[in-house]
This record gives C-alpha cells, sequence and structure tokens, in this order.
C-alpha cells in the first residue's frame, strides 16, 4: 500500500509541476505516467539494494527515454515531458537536512546529506545524458 500511496504522489507531484509552469493540458496525463513511472524505477532499485547514484541514474535514464517516445507520439520537445516526469526524483528532503546540518554547526551531517544530494543530482544528470546521446546517435544514424 505504501508503494501505491508513493506512486500516486510522484504522479501528482508531476502534474502539479505542470500545472504551475503551464505545460500543455493535454500533455499532464502523460506527465503523471512519467513521475509513477521515474518514481517506480527509483523504488525497484532502491528496494533491492542498489546504490543511491544507481537507483537515481536508472530512474532518470527511463524517464529520459520515456520522454523521448512521448516527444515523438506528440510531436513536441522532450523537454516538458522530462522536466514534469523528473520531478518526484529532485533530492529536496537530502538538500533540506544538509542545508539545516549546516545551519546548526553539525559538518558530520551535512556532509553525509550533502553526499546524498550530490550522488542524487549526479545520478539524474548521468541517466539524462546517457539516454539522450542514444537518442541522438539513433536519430542521426536513421538519417
Amino acid at each position: 500500500m505504501n508503494v501505491i500511496i508513493q506512486l500516486l504522489t510522484g504522479a501528482a507531484g508531476s502534474v502539479g509541476f505542470g500545472l504551475i509552469f503551464h505545460i500543455n493540458k493535454r500533455y499532464l496525463p502523460a506527465a503523471a505516467v512519467g513521475g509513477a513511472l521515474g518514481w517506480l524505477a527509483y523504488l525497484l532499485l532502491s528496494h533491492h539494494g542498489h546504490h543511491i547514484f544507481v537507483s537515481m541514474l536508472v530512474a532518470s535514464f527511463c524517464v529520459a527515454i520515456y520522454a523521448e517516445i512521448l516527444a515523438r507520439l506528440y510531436g513536441a520537445p522532450s523537454t516538458p515531458f522530462f522536466v514534469t516526469s523528473a520531478i518526484p526524483l529532485i533530492p529536496g528532503s537530502t538538500l533540506y537536512y544538509c542545508m539545516s546540518a549546516l545551519a546548526e554547526g553539525n559538518t558530520e551531517l551535512a556532509e553525509k546529506y550533502g553526499s546524498q544530494t550530490f550522488l542524487c543530482a549526479l545520478g539524474i544528470a548521468g541517466g539524462m545524458a546517457i539516454a539522450w546521446c542514444i537518442c541522438d546517435l539513433t536519430r542521426k544514424m536513421k538519417r
């Protein structure tokens, strides 16, 4: 039941972000599915003991491939699909705890949360870069 709630909130967060930034209304259901898909990939990998970097890398890769597929289906850029779908992956809580620990002067705890935040961000960027390089390469090979 906890996983279902997490997937629903990931989908709702993606839709909410899409509404705030005025993406096309017809993209909102796709954004919801993308948010749930990305979070599901993260949950599956992190549940099976994979490092947070690997979990974020694969989840971001899945979201970026999903965004590229939707871009082709809708005849639109992939950016709105990727950005809204990747929202659940953003490491907001670890960044908050890092800044809170820094404000309290607890450098050991700040270092722990800071490294987690950095690894999450690096995994998201890496997964996105790998997926977009593969998609770009396949487009060039088709020409």
